[in-house]
């Protein structure tokens, strides 16, 4: 069983994963490995060589492989792949594609990107991030412009299939671990305050690029109002410092 983020450094852990994920048949190499850790929280980056002559599907299969290994390993943490065949002059076409589609208006990100050569010919495959709110066409375009630019940046590629996926839906299955994680967090702090005598009603929402956080504090019934304020700032500043994404905080102080 690994040891809690707390008690590693992101240099141990990012050496274990290194050496769970080289383990995976076809992976051949890590070109990019980048591990963030906030609070109970893991990010984890990685890009890995696989085999020049797998099928697309196949790829597809190893990146899901990675992700299961991390998460085997770390159950929350947030794991994003990107894979592409071992093959020279390559380095370059995936940035570019990269680049290309985050600077794309419309884009809410790129990841999953695979690049796979063919009879010399590449072939770039990857999912497209947009707003739930957009329209079946209003994300088809941005797809196509996607596309475009990807083709006019590196005429060289043969072929880009570009998966659309909402934004939301993402930020929705993060938040869904977060959420369990983060109320699991916030009991455990409130233990630190005698005059709190339990905490509910704690609701986790995406609130733009960082997330918006409610919760119900029952003090003391004789217990001052400045000393419950004084406490919940307290509270405040402890969860923000452990989860920097926490960008406002509702505390509702009530007797209980």
């Amino acid at each position: 069983m690994p040891l809690p983020l707390v008690e590693r450094s992101k240099e141990e852990i990012a050496k274990a994963i290194r050496k769970k994920v080289e383990a995976i048949n076809q992976v051949r190499g890590i070109r990019h490995l980048d591990v963030r850790i906030s609070g109970k929280r893991l990010d984890v980056d990685i890009h890995a060589f696989l085999d020049n002559d797998l099928a697309n599907e196949d790829m597809h299969g190893v990146a899901l492989d990675i992700e299961r290994v991390v998460r085997k390993e770390y159950p929350n943490a947030r794991v994003s792949v990107d894979t592409e065949p071992l093959g020279p002059g390559q380095n370059g076409v995936w940035k570019a594609v990269k680049d290309a589609a985050e600077e794309t208006a419309g884009s809410r990100g790129v990841h999953n990107i695979h690049i796979q050569r063919i009879d010399g010919k590449l072939y770039v495959d990857l999912h497209l991030e947009v707003s739930a709110n957009m329209t079946v066409k209003q994300a088809h375009d941005v797809a196509e412009q996607v596309e475009d630019k990807i083709r006019i940046t590196k005429p060289e590629i043969s072929e880009v299939t570009v998966h659309i996926e909402s934004a939301s839906d993402r930020i929705s299955r993060e938040l869904a671990g977060v959420e369990t994680e983060l109320e699991s967090y916030i009991k455990h702090v409130a233990k630190q305050f005698p005059e709190i005598q339990s905490v509910s009603g704690i609701s986790v929402r995406k609130a733009g690029e960082g997330i918006h956080l409610t919760l119900q504090c029952r003090f003391e019934p004789e217990l001052g109002i400045k000393k419950a304020h004084e406490i919940s700032s307290k509270l405040e500043k402890t969860l923000r410092t452990a989860y920097p994404r926490i960008t406002r905080i509702d505390v509702h102080e009530e007797p209980a």
